[in-house]
């Protein structure tokens, strides 16, 4: 699932649920990004001490300075990780007890965008506290330093961070006998310290799109079923155990069983709990909720408790730490191991699933495989930015009269027994994603004419009212 930010480019429009971000030098100007970390210094009370990482991308440098230097100026003292996957920085905030932290990115957006996003002193993104930032930016009154008094900037050795993350993760985790691994850094930041870890592990990999380049000119940074083509043909011509392709800051990760198939989040997460499962007896396990319902009837089997949660990474830490849960799966492939810690990395999960790996006599094919899979679709309903929010009030009132059983933790979801329907208003576009899943096909198409049909009658109402 991908998100690409449309339309009028406003300094406004930057300010999303996640994160900011924005193109480069358009909207997100070295002005714009510099009164940004004062904003962020403010937040912080002008005291304390921040550490900044940052991805591959061509305007990174820059977008750090500015926004270094505007923090500095409120009095913060600033500490920088280098180019390192974003993992990566989350755990230097983490292990370094910072009072918070930062990172340049625009995650697997096209290379023209550019962004921040902040972090919890445990390496774990924000939430609400956008907002607040964002309305300290549009308010405009904020506090500087003293002349004689700014914070301190100073620079990290690199290699020593990302050489501590790396010992970090091998710590965790006994490989009991070799495989073969492609992976593929899509020419972004994984590339700092895949093989690396793999070498420690005595299971070198196979590397595609290894050379950092902030153009992305591999296959772009979004990993997806479609772009990774030449990372599955590798791993069928060489007989590889799996492969894995990283998103341009490297919190999502896409695998490949050994058969060249791209496998779904759900899955991966389905074998994953399995093995948390056998060291956390009853578990909790966070899914969000257009995860396919395949999670709930393979983990309930194994005595997990799945607990849905809304779209959105950081959204899925907020309920691992509510619910001391000891797995996060999202449908757009961010996968949390707090058994790790509490945030997102799939460099941690690949590391995991190498593990499982080699301690099975079954190959991952056959894992996979051992899994239900029912048809599914994701569809994008346009609806303008003026109404779409009016659209799914409408939606729900609607359904509600109706009678149908409803989850409201994110858009509204309609359940039944043979499948599912979620609308949710996007973030970022004018559009209203549509989910179905279902046992058989036909119902799946079934479900998607009948609810898309509910959307466009919703939609063409609130037009009339504009």
């Amino acid at each position: 699932m991908s998100e690409q930010p449309q339309g009028k480019l406003t300094v406004e429009s930057m300010f999303r649920a996640y994160d900011i971000r924005g193109i480069f030098n358009e909207n997100l100007t070295p002005e714009v990004v510099s009164k940004i970390g004062i904003v962020y210094g403010n937040f912080l009370g002008c005291k304390g001490r921040v550490c900044v990482g940052k991805d591959v991308r061509t305007s990174s440098d820059i977008v750090e300075n500015a926004f270094i230097s505007g923090l500095a100026s409120t009095g913060v003292d600033v500490e920088l990780t280098g180019l390192v996957p974003i993992p990566t920085a989350n755990f230097t905030i983490w292990q370094g007890k910072y009072d918070g932290g930062a990172y340049i990115t625009a995650s697997h957006n096209p290379p023209s965008y550019n962004g921040v996003r902040f972090r919890h002193p445990d390496g774990s993104g924000f939430t609400e506290e956008n907002e607040e930032i964002k309305k300290l930016f549009l308010k405009g009154e904020v506090k500087r330093s003293a002349w004689d008094k700014p914070g301190k900037i100073r620079m990290l050795d690199t290699k020593e961070v990302v050489r501590n993350y790396c010992e970090y993760l091998v710590s965790k985790l006994k490989l009991e006998k070799k495989l073969k691994v492609v992976a593929d850094p899509g020419n972004g930041a994984a590339s700092v310290v895949i093989s690396h870890l793999f070498s420690m592990l005595d299971t070198p990999a196979v590397l595609v799109n290894y050379n950092i380049d902030g153009r992305f000119p591999g296959r772009g940074p979004n990993p997806t079923l479609s772009t990774l083509g030449e990372t599955s043909k590798i791993v069928k011509s060489i007989g590889a155990d799996f492969g894995v392709g990283y998103d341009g800051d490297s919190d999502r990760g896409i695998f490949i069983d050994d058969k060249g198939r791209a496998i779904s989040s759900e899955k991966i997460g389905v074998i994953l709990a399995r093995d948390v499962l056998t060291r956390h007896k009853g578990a909790n396990i966070v899914a969000n909720a257009p995860c396919s319902m395949i999670i709930e009837e393979e983990i309930n089997k194994i005595g997990g408790k799945v607990i849905r949660t809304r779209v959105g990474d950081v959204y899925v830490t907020k309920e691992i730490k509510k619910h001391n849960a000891k797995l996060g799966i999202e449908i757009s492939a961010h996968l949390f191991l707090p058994e790790f810690y509490i945030f997102d990395d799939p460099i941690a999960a690949t590391l995991r699933l190498a593990e499982i790996l080699s301690k099975s006599p079954k190959k991952l094919s056959e894992l996979v495989d051992e899994i239900p899979e029912y048809p599914m679709l994701e569809k994008s309903l346009h609806s303008p930015d003026e109404i779409k929010f009016q659209v799914m009030d409408d939606l729900k009132e609607r359904f509600k009269k109706e009678g149908y059983k409803m989850d409201l933790i994110d858009g509204v979801k309609v359940i039944f027994d043979d499948g599912w329907v979620m609308l949710r208003p996007s973030n970022t576009e004018p559009v209203i994603r549509l989910f179905v899943e279902a046992k058989n096909k036909e119902r799946l198409n079934e479900l998607a004419k009948k609810f898309e049909g509910e959307f466009n009658k919703s939609n063409e109402n609130m037009k009339k009212k504009m």
